[in-house]
């Protein structure tokens, strides 16, 4: 089982006014530099890794990370996993895809809260998506979201060679 990370730079701006920020106080957006820390993603089938990325986090308000022109990236990567998976819970049917299907990945910021990143989680075929979830990220601490039995997204705070094991 192979898969390619790549990191996308999306020409879209986060999205909220001075006065929403004025009133919400500094949130959390990735891939944006604002001399914060950094987090890791890893997607793993079975345990085994099969795309990590490591991004910049910062936390401030929403129109200081717009003045500075930060782009919202966008994790993209394909795989084929060794055996099948079974996805439940998004669609109103049961889906299983087979041993060796190519799978689409697509990870992005889909909001930026006080406390936690939300990170967009979609796994696709040429035709048909299996799985279109949230995965909530919290800067300072591991989380684990299982998208379907044994796959799951792991995100945790790059300080001091942390490695995002349990």
């Amino acid at each position: 089982m192979t898969a390619r990370c790549a990191v996308l730079a999306l020409g879209m701006l986060l999205v909220a006014g001075p006065q929403a920020a004025a009133q919400e106080g500094p949130v959390w957006s990735w891939f944006a530099t604002c001399g914060g820390p950094a987090m890791a993603i890893e997607v793993r089938l079975d345990g085994a890794t099969i795309c990590k990325a490591e991004f910049p986090v910062c936390h401030a308000d929403r129109e200081r990370v717009e003045s500075q022109g930060q782009w919202i990236g966008k994790i993209r990567f394909s795989f084929s996993p060794s055996r099948s998976i079974i996805w439940k819970g998004y669609r109103d049917t049961t889906d299983i895809t087979k041993a060796g299907q190519v799978l689409k990945a697509d990870l992005w910021q889909a909001g930026a809260d006080p406390d936690d990143l939300l990170i967009g989680v979609s796994f696709s075929d040429q035709n048909t998506i299996y799985m279109n979830t949230i995965h909530i990220a919290h800067p300072t601490r591991r989380d684990e979201s299982e998208i379907a039995k044994g796959l799951t997204v792991v995100t945790y705070p790059l300080t001091n060679g942390s490695e995002g094991k349990k």
